[in-house]
C-alpha cells in the first residue's frame, strides 16, 4: 500500500505524505537519526517502507521549507503482528491482537526548536488517517521510557487515547544488534525499556486530535508541491 503524495497546511506548517524522494530520504533519516540513534534507519529503509512496506513517511515542513518533523508508520505484516504477540504474552499482556489489522506507529520526532507546539501530535493524527485507511482497526506504538519528558512519547500517546499495554525491558536489543546502530543512551549496548501503547480505532475518521501552539488554525488539503 502506497499513500498518495499530498500535503496539509496549518498556517506556517505543512504536512507532506508519501514516498520521498533519495535527497527528501537522506533528510528525514538524518533527523530521525539524531533523536533516535545513529544508523537507526537508512534513507533506503525510508523509500522501502513507503513503497514495498505497507507504510508512510509523514513530513512537517515550515513555511520556507524547512523540515521540522518526522514519523514514521506502517501496517504490519504477519510475521511482525506475531512477533509482537509473542512479546506481549512474555510479559502477561493480551491485547487481542488475533484476527485484527493491526497498523504501528514506528517513529515520530521533532525537531528540538519546533517542540512543544502540538508538531507531534499533528502529526499521530495523520498517521492514525493513514493506517484507517489501510484497513486496520487496531494501532500500537512503543515509547522510550525516559526520565526527560522531552524524549518521551509517552503523554502524547495517553492525550490521544492510547492505553499501556505493557513495559518491556531491553525492548530494541534485538534490533540494534541487526542493524548495527547506537543508542543515543546506551551506546552499542541498548537496555532501554519500552511502553507498549495500544489504540482501537473505530469506525469512521480518526477523531481530531489538538493542536496548540503559534501555527494553530485549521488544517484543510492542499495540493503536494515542492520538496516534501
Amino acid at each position: 500500500m502506497t499513500a498518495e503524495i499530498s500535503s496539509r497546511t496549518a498556517s506556517n506548517v505543512s504536512l507532506h505524505v508519501g514516498a520521498p524522494g533519495p535527497a527528501v530520504a537522506a533528510e528525514a533519516a538524518a533527523l530521525l537519526n539524531e533523536s533516535l540513534g545513529s544508523g537507526f534507519i537508512r534513507p533506503s529503509d525510508l523509500a522501502e517502507l513507503t513503497v514495498q512496506g505497507g507504510g508512510v513517511l509523514i513530513r512537517a515542513r515550515s513555511r520556507e521549507g524547512d523540515l521540522l518533523g518526522a514519523t514514521t508508520a506502517r501496517v504490519l505484516d504477519q510475521k511482525s503482528q506475531m512477533a509482537l504477540q509473542n512479546r506481549l504474552r512474555l510479559a502477561t499482556a493480551d491485547a487481542g491482537l488475533a484476527g485484527r489489522r493491526v497498523g504501528e506507529i514506528k517513529s515520530i520526532v521533532v525537531r528540538p526548536a519546533a517542540r512543544g507546539m502540538g508538531l507531534g501530535t499533528i502529526m499521530l493524527a495523520a498517521c492514525l488517517d493513514f493506517l484507517k485507511a489501510g484497513g486496520c482497526r487496531y494501532v500500537v506504538s512503543a515509547s522510550w521510557v525516559s526520565a526527560d519528558p522531552q524524549h518521551s512519547s509517552l503523554g502524547m500517546f495517553e492525550r490521544a487515547g492510547f492505553a499501556q499495554l505493557a513495559t518491556i525491558p531491553s525492548y530494541w536489543a534485538d534490533d540494534q544488534k541487526a542493524a548495527g546502530y547506537l543508542c543515543p543512551m546506551c551506546g552499542p549496548d541498548c537496555v532501554c525499556a519500552a511502553i507498549i501503547l495500544g489504540l482501537p480505532l473505530e469506525d469512521g475518521p480518526a477523531r481530531a486530535l489538538p493542536w496548540r501552539g503559534p501555527w494553530s488554525g485549521p488544517v484543510s488539503a492542499v495540493p503536494g508541491a515542492g520538496r516534501v
